[in-house]
C-alpha cells in the first residue's frame, strides 16, 4: 500500500503563465476565439430548432436574476411558516 502514496511533483503538467505582454494578448484572444466558437454553436442551435419548429433551448430571459441576500430572505421566510405551522398543530393537540 505504500508504494501508491509517495510524494512526488507533478512534472508532466506544466503552468500556462504568460510572462510578456505578447502571451497575455495571445492568452486574451484565445479566450475570445473560444467565446465566440461557443455563441456561433448557440445560434446553430437556435436556428435548427426555428427551422424545424421544435422549442427553443436558448430562450431569452428578462428575469431579474435572485441575489444572495434575496434567497437567504426567502429561505427564511418559508422555513418560519413552516416552523410556525408546526407549533400550531403541536398546541392544538395539547
Amino acid at each position: 500500500m505504500r508504494k501508491y502514496f509517495t510524494n512526488k511533483v507533478i512534472s508532466a503538467v506544466k503552468p500556462s503563465v504568460p510572462k510578456t505582454k505578447i502571451q497575455e494578448k495571445m492568452g486574451d484572444l484565445k479566450k475570445a476565439i473560444m467565446k465566440t466558437k461557443g455563441s456561433k454553436a448557440k445560434l446553430n442551435q437556435t436556428l435548427f430548432e426555428l427551422k424545424n419548429k421544435l422549442p427553443l433551448t436558448f430562450k431569452k430571459s428578462t428575469k431579474k436574476t435572485e441575489s444572495n441576500k434575496e434567497a437567504y430572505k426567502r429561505i427564511q421566510k418559508d422555513n418560519t411558516k413552516v416552523i410556525g405551522k408546526m407549533f400550531k398543530k403541536t398546541m392544538e393537540k395539547k
